[in-house]
């Protein structure tokens, strides 16, 4: 089956959340994710014909989204322009704030670096399997499965700091 318009616009709808989500974890304002997702659709629209597996859509979308967030990030890094009254230092949540215990983890969550970020959001949220996550993030699956360990220990860390005890 070749993809058209259809297919992709439904799988777009599908899997409009996720990709919310995601661009958030990275760009960490609602505009600037949600431009980060509309330049991802139009690209994946434009390279259609590349996707060589329609059942692998979604790892392939998110890996477009991926890779544009991280573009506007680099392309941020070079021409960091501070506004008069802003501070050059990144507002990070207080975490003392946070009420539940899904705003904790997110908030944690939010505070791991790329990739240990990227990797758990897109296995335990995105339920994408490592071959998955490693085509989407262009590693290898035993680099993928390292990094999965790794966060779960960063994260582990920061739950910790936040009060949160619990049994491996």
């Amino acid at each position: 089956m070749r993809p058209d318009k259809a297919w992709f616009s439904a799988r777009v709808r599908e899997n409009e959340a996720s990709l919310y989500a995601l661009a958030m974890s990275y760009m960490k304002q609602e505009a600037d994710a949600l431009d980060c997702v509309q330049q991802s659709i139009l690209k994946a629209y434009e390279h259609l014909d590349r996707l060589e597996d329609p059942e692998k859509f979604r790892a392939w979308m998110f890996g477009i989204l991926v890779n544009c967030c991280r573009d506007e990030l680099r392309r941020r890094k070079r021409v960091r322009v501070v506004e008069p009254g802003e501070s050059e230092e990144p507002t990070v949540p207080d975490p003392s704030a946070a009420t539940d215990t899904r705003t904790v983890l997110w908030s944690a969550l939010d505070r791991l670096a790329d990739p240990y970020r990227t990797v758990l959001l897109l296995f335990y949220y995105e339920d994408l399997s490592t071959a998955d996550i490693a085509e989407v993030t262009g590693a290898g699956q035993s680099a993928v499965r390292k990094q999965l360990e790794r966060g779960r220990a960063l994260l582990k860390d920061e739950l910790t700091k936040e009060g949160f005890s619990y049994e491996d």
